[in-house]
């Protein structure tokens, strides 16, 4: 995988977990369940982002 490629996907990684983090925070300080669930919702989403660009870099694509 091309040196600036590689760098490009850490940082991707770094955004997602960084996006977890805090729609986690918007989450914890909502009191509408239903809204709750959309946050966290998004959450896991961001999650499974941050997990298969994990999966592409150890695996070198």
């Amino acid at each position: 995988m091309p040196e600036q490629l590689e760098q490009m996907v850490r940082e991707a990684i770094a955004d997602e977990i960084s996006a977890v983090a805090m729609y986690s925070t918007m989450a914890n300080m909502v009191d509408n369940l239903t809204l709750k669930a959309v946050i966290m919702s998004i959450v896991a989403d961001e999650f499974g982002h941050a997990r298969t660009w994990m999966t592409l870099l150890e695996t070198g694509f």
